[in-house]
């Protein structure tokens, strides 16, 4: 069976040294690039098996793999990751988390990881900057993990074991069992630790050839090279000086050529182009790249054709075999690349950059339990603000933007309209920042519906506090239950009316409200003490009947619940209705 090399992403938070690892296994020299080259911002390098070999001398056999070699692709970050996808998930064949010895797991590690949960996409860690361990001795370039260990004094392999253990111990509460590579017996289930170093080479040949071992092993029939169409990923498309609109892909399956019909998912609907051109990188050479006539599957390629500044980032690119009726081609590509997703009308809005990052971004939302009203990918414009001003939950009212450009009208208009914008390159900050401003909203909220709905509360006149038996009686009190407001009529443990509280004074300064503790004046209008007020007397706030049901549909808490059912208790009694306020 002939296979084709997987497809390899380097992914890690920024300056932990993926980039720098990557170089070191490609050859790449990225600072050395020639002047005019045509360059991708997502590098898609191609090392060949015989490469790879000399790299792990002495861990990889001439002919003990039929692999190739490796695709990589060098991300400019997670979100990247996300946007590279295939029919039917994630577009990597196994990934290559980067963590920092010395700084171990960081916020963006830790999205990273919830993304290959949510793809189910192998992966090793990389434990980076094994030299900046303390003790550390240097090798010769690229010497095996074993060899540097055994240099390595003894206070140096306990502190390695510590930072090992302490990743380790941050995976296990991501849900991953993991351990040092060399101590891993079941790969199906354990993730591979390997201490490496970028920049000395030590314990990179490990990494290499587990990668070209766990392939091999495990996804062999999903590197089963494939003839037929070729299909491809567009990662990004840019201009290119004398080609004009280009796209970075990665074909994933079958072939491509110069002159092939190719159907593209575009930011509006699918569109039909033909190659002009095909780009890739040199093998092993990884920063320029040539020009090819035809490539086959797995290959990081530069795609010259027309409208191509129309393709949609996520997107793919399918050929068109001869005798394939267009329209049916392209039919089915719409299909497949607009997913069913449960929306529902009262809900956020989600913007992002690609479709990858789109399904990404609303699969956090759904694993928040935050509910989405609508998804799509672009710039964040006037109309999707005024499709949420008119969402009937004010906590809704908010557009989420992942990695994406607003315009300053919808600025503008979700200013004048109370909507929110919340931006961010970071999915779970974006969330937080959502979060947040929901449950200061939903405290908003329920201040204005006290304001509007009579609530529960009960009161005490505090023995001793009168200061005025009438017109109105000015008495002190303390709130028991819940939160008074002037306006607010009061009644006594027998259901009868005592009077309006007119008035709260607190250090001799009115104020708007008093909640459950305080202890206040009170001014009631039509009370009288010693003849329809008594020094002790516990009162409650008058609710209709009408206000009873509806507080029944209202959050309150454990007290206000305790005194509402009081409140019912008294009027049933008064009226001798049992079933008041049901």
């Amino acid at each position: 069976m002939t296979l084709r090399q997987p497809i390899v992403s380097v992914m890690g938070h920024v300056d932990h040294g993926k980039t720098t690892l990557l170089d070191l296994i490609t050859a790449s020299k990225k600072a050395e690039r020639e002047a005019g080259g045509i360059t991708q911002q997502i590098q898609a390098v191609e090392v060949p098996l015989s490469n790879l070999e000399k790299l792990c001398k002495g861990l990889i056999k001439p002919g003990q793999f039929s692999v190739p070699g490796l695709l990589f692709i060098d991300t400019p970050g997670h979100r990247a990751f996300v946007s590279m996808r295939r029919r039917g998930g994630s577009l990597a064949d196994v990934a290559v988390l980067v963590v920092a010895i010395n700084e171990g797991f960081m916020p963006q590690t830790k999205e990273v990881l919830q993304i290959l949960r949510h793809e189910r996409t192998p992966f090793v860690v990389a434990v980076n900057k094994l030299d900046m361990i303390p003790g550390y001795r240097p090798l010769p370039k690229n010497q095996p993990l074993a060899k540097s260990i055994e240099t390595l004094p003894a206070d140096a392999q306990k502190y390695l074991d510590e930072r090992i253990y302490a990743i380790a111990e941050d995976l296990y509460k991501a849900g991953f069992s993991a351990d040092r590579y060399d101590k891993v017996t079941d790969y199906a289930h354990n993730v591979a630790l390997v201490p490496v170093s970028a920049k000395t080479g030590a314990g990179v040949p490990d990494l290499v050839a587990l990668l070209v071992g766990l392939s091999q092993k495990f996804l062999s029939t999903d590197l089963k090279e494939s003839e037929g169409r070729g299909e491809a990923t567009v990662l990004e498309c840019s201009e290119e000086k004398g080609l004009g609109a280009v796209a970075s892909v990665i074909l994933y399956e079958g072939s491509i050529g110069e002159g092939d019909t190719i159907a593209v998912s575009g930011q509006e609907t699918p569109f039909l182009s033909k190659v002009r051109a095909l780009y890739h990188h040199g093998k092993g050479t990884g920063d320029k790249l040539q020009e090819i006539k035809q490539a086959k599957a797995a290959a990081g390629l530069v795609l010259s054709a027309p409208d191509m500044d129309r393709a949609l980032p996520g997107g793919i690119v399918r050929v068109v075999p001869p005798g394939v009726e267009p329209a049916r081609a392209l039919e089915e590509l719409g299909l497949e690349t607009t997913p069913a997703r449960s929306v529902v009308d009262n809900g956020i809005w989600l913007k992002s950059d690609t479709l990858g990052s789109l399904d990404a971004l609303f699969f956090e939302c759904q694993e928040a339990r935050i509910s989405v009203k609508g998804l799509e990918v672009g710039t964040v414009t006037k109309r999707e603000v005024t499709i949420m001003s008119a969402v009937r939950d004010p906590t809704c009212r908010a557009i989420l933007v992942f990695n994406n450009a607003i315009t300053p009208d919808a600025e503008t208009a979700a200013e004048a309209s109370g909507v929110r914008i919340f931006s961010d390159e970071v999915i779970f900050r974006l969330i937080d920042k959502y979060r947040e401003w929901r449950e200061e909203s939903k405290l908003a909220v329920e201040r204005e519906r006290r304001r509007e709905i009579p609530h529960p509360a009960k009161i005490q006149v505090m023995p001793g506090h009168v200061f005025r038996s009438s017109k109105p009686a000015i008495v002190g009190i303390r709130v028991m239950i819940g939160i008074i407001r002037p306006q607010t009529r009061l009644v006594n443990a027998a259901g009868v009316e005592v009077g309006l509280l007119k008035g709260i004074q607190e250090s001799n300064h009115a104020v708007p409200e008093a909640g459950e503790g305080a202890e206040v004046a009170a001014a009631i209008d039509g009370a009288i003490v010693g003849r329809t007020l008594s020094e002790g007397e516990v009162l409650y706030v008058c609710l209709s009947e009408g206000a009873v049901r509806e507080l029944k549909n209202v959050e309150l808490s454990a007290t206000e619940r305790q005194a509402l059912q009081e409140y019912i208790g008294i009027q049933k009694s008064k009226t001798g209705n049992r079933f008041w306020g049901l």
